[in-house]
């Protein structure tokens, strides 16, 4: 053979050969680095697409056909870059009125305008009233093309018309209907006469139209204007008249000196966090090393069947060189040929999966797009990692005895004395570098380099316990006597196969431990800000019922806690009222006799600085429900005694008997705070210790009217809250609709978030799906191999189901071989990454701990025990009992 290009030349024809040979081999290899290939690019094009620059999104917030878009905030001058929401700052501050529509014209000449000015609102639905995103134009304009889309019925031809999204028309009203916005004592009303998809606004509730209500007055003005291209000349004059710019033209085709002001103005890139980097490489090599594992048993297989072809060519001379190119021929041909389907099948997948992608975002995708680099990237991936899963085998098919090859003898040697050591080496080094990052040292980096570390032992230890199971199976039956001891013999198939298994378990058993520790701290240290089970009810605006008198204001709330309490049976709804300071600029604060602020290192409840008790002097039952039955009476007894219940987390507090109760406002002249009320009171301190205090102090309405701050009706405490989250949205729809608009909260505690669930379910499905593959991959091929032996036991006599018993004793040997050690590898990196993950945040709490640790054993037992029983099933079902007799020599 010729060296060289030529030699490369005929290993490629051989291997392409070969391939075409063992087709079903082939495919096997081919799916095997085809799909990780598919799947990474998918997510590739999937995220290109959804991300949308300003090019992209240009249709969006311009329209169709639009020039640019002039917003106009303030008269002073700005400053901007190609697009203003990227680079823009004020440059001064003017008292003059801002542009209008004529300022504009004057600065930019004659052309076409429409004013487009976004809204929020409230509108009633079926269930009550709910808050929308809204926006006020003229959608006929030709200016207006491409802001909505219309689906169904026509667009607003007056100002008495509107049309809506699907969203809104699915909790009512719809086409026909009429739509009653809230405004005041009366509603205002518009017919809804189409269905429309908003640019901008995709699941909220939405609607458009040419007269809505305006929701808080300012000077911002929004203009979409036609004709000519702005330039950037022109940008610079209407920001020195105050307006910010979005033109299409210098956006599609920016000048010289547009891009020098965009560089300027621009923030600069903050350089890549550097844990972030290794992390993001380090998953890259464990990828990349998964499918050369996943991919490596099937060369292993084609080493051996070549065997004789390369004892052939080794006794006429050929180098090991010569041989080993034959096999990696073969890897080149099949990886490539994998990287193109992969690449090609990721594109058609991302495509084919965008509609679904899409449900899953509030936002709207742009256009599909294809990140050629990152796709060929990820090929050029996918091929060196062919080529890699064939390095081994044909290194080792050019080592192998010529001699003992051609006349039949099968033999492997015995694993390496030193591999062991070197394993063990890197798993204590891995240990090592692991225990160092519970430290937070190095944001990290030290526990990924330790997991990678432990991988790379592991892998090196694998053949010896791959040997040490062939030795210990000398009691047990005929079929994993025979599958423990043709694993051995063929380790360069066996421990790919079990080193892939391994990889997955590694990577679920950190995940796991990193998720179910993080869950842990998360539930053990939530803060209620009440009782669990409880609500309350409070004013959906921020307005105060400054013009209502008491009596109207008691029975606008007895109203609504009659609404309350008639939705859910059972509850109790109680007005509670606190301490309202008038003025903006005063606040209350609370000092301990020797005039020092009292201590409240926790959070506060949901009534304010200071809850106002009962006429009476009786407790109201925020406080009541917060407190222990002690604490309760003692407060109960302070309040009747004319005394302030003070809340601290300072137990030094708890013997004093008075406090000062103080409203404070910033003093332009002093530049500080001054006093305005002070009131000394006799007091009662109670430490709430870790949770959420309802308020500083609860007083009583006459402390109250010494500070001069008025006792109003703040909210309902609903005792008894028992309502299911949908309940919930239906009562606060309907309580938003009432005259006096407000919302209800429900405190259900510590609720695991979907997403937790979801990458639950992501994490058994992921190592179920790569651990079953896996072993049902190498079992193929084992029992392919083993055919000649499986023929000689069934020519002296062995039963048919002997081979299925081979067969699914090989997969629960080679799923335990990588399931056993890679949980007990996985236990290094997740114990270590809980550290970093459940440190502690404020307020600090003597009942949170510093460190959470749960180990997930549930999700331990599926990966080792579990999946390797039900791999062994299915290979047991699924193998044919019966085999054909071959010949025992190949």
């Amino acid at each position: 053979m010729s060296s060289g290009l030529g030699g490369w030349r005929l290993a490629l024809r051989i291997g392409q050969r070969e391939a075409w040979r063992a087709k079903w081999r082939s495919l096997l290899v081919v799916l095997m680095i085809a799909l990780p290939v598919a799947g990474v690019t998918a997510v590739a094009v999937t995220y290109q697409t959804y991300d949308v620059d300003t090019v992209e999104g240009l249709d969006r917030r311009l329209g169709t056909e639009a020039a640019a878009s002039i917003d106009v905030q303030t008269a002073g001058a700005v400053r901007q870059g190609i697009d203003p929401e990227n680079a823009s700052e004020w440059l001064e501050d003017s008292d003059a009125d801002p542009l209008d529509a004529a300022g504009v014209k004057a600065v930019i000449g004659e052309r076409p305008m429409l004013e487009v000015m976004d809204r929020t609102f409230d509108v009633r639905t079926d269930k009550g009233v709910t808050w929308v995103s809204g926006l006020e134009t003229d959608l006929n304009d030709p200016l207006a093309a491409g802001l909505t889309r219309l689906t169904e019925g026509r667009l607003p031809q007056g100002p008495d018309e509107v049309v809506v999204n699907s969203t809104l028309a699915f909790r009512g009203p719809g086409i026909g209907e009429e739509l009653q916005i809230p405004n005041g004592d009366i509603d205002e009303v518009r017919k809804v006469v189409g269905i429309v998809e908003s640019s901008t606004v995709r699941n909220d509730a939405f609607v458009a139209g040419p007269d809505l209500p305006v929701d808080y007055a300012g000077d911002r003005s929004t203009w979409l204007v036609g004709g000519a291209p702005v330039t950037w000349s022109d940008i610079e004059d209407l920001n020195a008249a105050g307006a910010f710019v979005l033109s299409r033209s210098v956006v599609l085709d920016p000048s010289p000196a547009a891009l020098a002001a965009d560089k300027d103005i621009r923030p600069p890139m903050g350089a890549p966090d550097p844990s972030e980097v290794v992390v993001i490489v380090l998953i890259v090599v464990m990828v990349i090393l998964e499918v050369v594992l996943l991919a490596g048993p099937a060369f292993a297989v084609a080493a051996r069947r070549q065997a004789r072809d390369l004892a052939l060519i080794a006794a006429s001379g050929g180098t090991a060189r010569q041989s080993r190119r034959v096999l990696l021929g073969m890897a080149i041909v099949i990886g490539a040929v994998a990287a193109v389907i992969g690449a090609v099948l990721g594109v058609g997948l991302a495509r084919l999966l965008q509609p679904l992608a899409q449900d899953q975002v509030s936002a709207w995708f742009g256009p599909f797009e294809v990140p050629g680099l990152q796709v060929l990237a990820v090929a050029v991936i996918g091929f060196a990692a062919a080529i890699c899963a064939a390095i081994v085998p044909a290194w080792i098919a050019s080592r192998q005895n010529v001699v003992s090859v051609l006349a039949g003898r099968r033999s492997e040697s015995l694993p390496s004395r030193r591999s062991p050591i070197i394993g063990l080496v890197l798993i204590a080094a891995g240990i090592a570098a692991a225990a160092f990052g519970t430290r937070n040292a190095l944001s990290g980096i030290p526990i990924a380099f330790g997991v990678l570390l432990c991988v790379a032992g592991l892998l090196f230890i694998l053949p010896v316990l791959v040997s040490l199971a062939a030795r210990s199976s000398a009691r047990m039956p005929l079929v994993i006597r025979f599958a423990t001891r043709d694993a051995d013999r063929h380790r360069t198939r066996t421990v790919p196969a079990a080193g892939a298994i391994a990889v997955t378990v590694v990577g679920v058993v950190t995940l796991g431990i990193a998720f179910s520790s993080d869950r842990e701290q998360n539930e053990e240290s939530y803060l209620p800000s009440f009782a669990i089970g409880d609500a309350v009810v409070h004013a959906r605006h921020s307005e105060t019922e400054d013009e209502t008198d008491a009596e109207e204001s008691a029975a606008r709330w007895n109203s609504i806690a009659a609404q309350v309490e008639k939705a859910i049976p059972g509850a109790t709804a109680t007005a509670t009222s606190s301490a309202v300071v008038d003025d903006d600029g005063r606040y209350v604060a609370v000092e301990s006799s020797d005039g020092a602020m009292v201590s409240l290192d926790t959070t506060l409840g949901e009534f304010g600085d200071l809850i106002v008790a009962g006429a009476d002097g009786s407790l109201p039952p925020v406080v009541a429900r917060s407190l222990s039955e002690r604490d309760t009476a003692t407060a109960a007894e302070t309040l009747r005694s004319s005394g302030a219940v003070v809340f601290t987390t300072d137990d030094k507090l708890l013997s004093s008997q008075s406090a000062h109760l103080v409203v404070r406002e910033w003093s332009e002249e002093d530049g500080e705070d001054r006093d305005v009320a002070t009131v000394e009171v006799p007091a009662t301190y109670l430490d709430v210790g870790e949770r959420a205090a309802p308020a500083y102090a609860v007083v009583t309405p006459a402390m109250a009217e010494q500070l001069r701050v008025e006792p109003q009706v703040t909210g309902l405490y609903v005792e008894n809250a028992r309502l299911s989250a949908e309940a919930e949205t239906d009562l606060d729809e309907a309580l938003a609709a009432g005259q006096f608009s407000t919302t209800i909260l429900v405190e259900r505690g510590y609720v695991e978030r979907d997403s937790v669930v979801i990458v639950w379910i992501l994490l058994v499905t992921l190592g179920s799906v790569l651990m079953i593959g896996g072993a049902l991959t190498a079992t193929h091929l084992a029992i392919n191999d083993a055919r000649p032996d499986l023929a000689t036991l069934s020519a002296v006599g062995a039963r048919t189901r002997t081979r299925r018993g081979v067969a699914a004793s090989y997969a629960l040997v080679v799923a335990l071989l990588g399931a056993i050690p890679g949980a007990l590898i996985g236990f290094v990196p997740g114990i270590a990454i809980s550290y970093p993950i459940t440190t502690e945040g404020w307020p600090e709490r003597d009942s949170v701990a510093s460190h959470y640790l749960e180990i997930p054993w549930d999700l331990v037992g599926i990966v080792v025990v579990g999946l390797p029983l039900l791999i062994a099933l299915i290979v047991a079902v699924t193998t044919r009992g019966r085999l054909p007799m071959v010949a025992r020599v190949e």
